[in-house]
């Protein structure tokens, strides 16, 4: 080896963009290291390359299991400008770039069926050990995990070997969240496997960007998100325009989002301080809009809206001219939508990803507290369905009362605790949220509809949890509501039963409560 040579060590699971980056290494005068797969890749695509054996002078053994775990290697990694007489004497080269990325660990316990034994197969280990010494040598080498970081280091990259400090040190930093995560999702996954853990037991959260401010202006706030399988989410979703997303805005948004993809039919459903505040399904989807919007004009205003069809020029139009709103959440727009959109600049149109729902159904939610964080599954039951439903009062409800406390169930579950959602022809008609006291939501829901002079006559009801005392139904039937949908296993429940029939209300137990706090 010819000592004023320069050498970057090479050997990437994922090849993509590799060709343009060693054709940059060559012509800026580096000797090419390589192993096992990209090696052969490299041989292929015509690149003058070695083989890591000739720098060990040591066979890779074990299926390709130890081959870069070598005294001639991790030297060549970890040598300052002071060990140079070391690598002299030695006849050792130093590596002056590092090129990695590990075996797919996360992608092959991320599979339906995942096989033990390939897990672990997948569990790299020189990889690692090699990025954690080149990243430590941070001076001396610059490391890259990631192909998407190839154009900025092609870019940035001084080939001389002079002013690369800065490059290395965000590199350096980058390797080693990478290789963190890694060890976090083997961590975690031998915790289920072996530990029979229920959830993960090290959180590995990546920022995405940093925000304006927390919900008020002196709270600092950043965005984050996990490494398992995405779903649908505001996070994965493509901004058209507007001012960039608030921490209010991304609770909002995914308030609103998770609440409208429950629903087969057109709908819309808008949000304010993360409680639905209107919400209706129509075969028209304007009528939908026009169903949310009328249920609480006042709450309305500056509120996000959610739709789970295309909006085409027409109703981001009515929208717009009707009210003040912060953004608008679709899965698509129209070409004349997005153009009218542009009249106000500043709002913010959402376009979600589809991904497939039942992602949505296995996601883990987490909310901090003082010194500690809480964990658990998403709000989500495969009994909750209207089949499953049990009529408990004399009274049977109608198929057509059966589809709005089905509509008004859904809504519910939205809404922050103590939730009642008065509904009917699948709009809401009044909601009650966050409320002490059961009652107290229901009186503020009627109250609702009654400043809107919406008539609650032959409307359904539903609550979130149980009624503790039959004060409710009472309420419900002054009301003059013809069916309530509510989980039921109150130790009263004889007492609102009862009630129910004495009242003529048809009464339906989910078995299911939807606490939001």
């Amino acid at each position: 080896m010819t000592k004023n040579k320069k050498f970057a060590l090479i050997s990437v699971s994922d090849k993509y963009n590799l060709k343009d980056i060693v054709k940059y290494l060559i012509e800026n005068n580096f000797q090419i290291i390589s192993t096992g797969g990209t090696f052969k890749k490299l041989k292929e695509l015509n690149f003058p390359v070695l083989s890591i054996t000739e720098i060990t002078k040591f066979p890779e053994i074990m299926d390709g299991r130890v081959k870069t775990l070598h005294p001639n290697i991790h030297a060549g990694l970890l040598a300052r400008e002071k060990d140079e007489d070391i690598l002299n004497d030695l006849n050792l080269q130093r590596i002056n770039v590092l090129i990695v990325n590990f075996y797919p660990f996360e992608k092959i316990v991320n599979q339906d069926k995942v096989i033990f034994e390939e897990a672990i197969e997948n569990i790299d280990i020189g990889g690692p050990a090699m990025v954690r010494a080149g990243s430590k040598n941070f001076e001396n080498c610059t490391v890259l995990t990631d192909p998407s970081d190839y154009k900025k280091f092609i870019c940035d990259f001084d080939p001389e070997l002079i002013s690369n400090e800065i490059l290395n040190k965000n590199m350096a930093l980058k390797a080693f969240e990478h290789v963190a995560n890694y060890d976090i999702s083997i961590a975690n996954y031998l915790g289920k496997e072996i530990g029979k853990e229920d959830f993960p037991k090290y959180q590995a959260l990546k920022k995405i960007n940093s925000l304006r401010y927390g919900e008020n202006p002196h709270q600092k706030a950043s965005l984050y998100q996990n490494n398992d399988v995405r779903s649908i989410s505001i996070v994965n979703s493509k901004q058209y325009q507007g001012k960039d997303l608030s921490f209010n805005n991304i609770a909002d948004g995914d308030s609103a989002l998770s609440c409208v993809i429950n629903y087969e039919e057109p709908t819309c459903v808008i949000v304010k301080h993360a409680n639905p505040c209107g919400v209706c399904s129509h075969n028209n989807l304007m009528k939908a809009y026009e169903g949310a919007y009328n249920t609480d004009p006042t709450s309305s205003f500056g509120g996000v809206i959610a739709f789970n069809r295309e909006i085409n020029e027409d109703i981001i139009k009515k929208i717009l001219d009707n009210q003040f709103v912060e953004l608008i959440i679709a899965p698509s727009f129209s070409k004349k939508a997005l153009k009218y959109a542009e009249s106000k600049i500043n709002i913010r149109i959402i376009e979600f990803t589809d991904y497939k729902k039942k992602n949505n159904q296995n996601f883990s939610q987490i909310k901090s507290i003082s010194d500690g964080i809480l964990i658990q599954d998403e709000d989500y039951s495969s009994q909750d369905i209207v089949k499953n439903y049990k009529v408990v009062s004399k009274k049977i409800p109608t198929a057509e009362e059966l589809i709005d406390l089905h509509f008004s169930w859904i809504v519910s579950k939205y809404v922050k605790s103590n939730a009642i959602v008065f509904s009917k022809e699948r709009k809401t008609l009044g909601i009650g949220a966050g409320q002490m006291s059961r009652i107290d939501s229901t009186f503020i829901a009627a109250q609702k509809a009654l400043q809107q002079n919406i008539s609650l006559k032959n409307a359904v009801m539903s609550s979130d949890a149980f009624f503790p005392f039959p004060d409710n139904v009472e309420k419900a039937a002054e009301l003059g509501v013809s069916a309530i949908i509510q989980p039921g296993g109150s130790q009263n429940d004889e007492l609102v039963i009862n009630k129910a029939n004495e009242l003529k209300i048809s009464l339906v137990f989910t078995g299911i409560r939807h606490f939001r706090h």
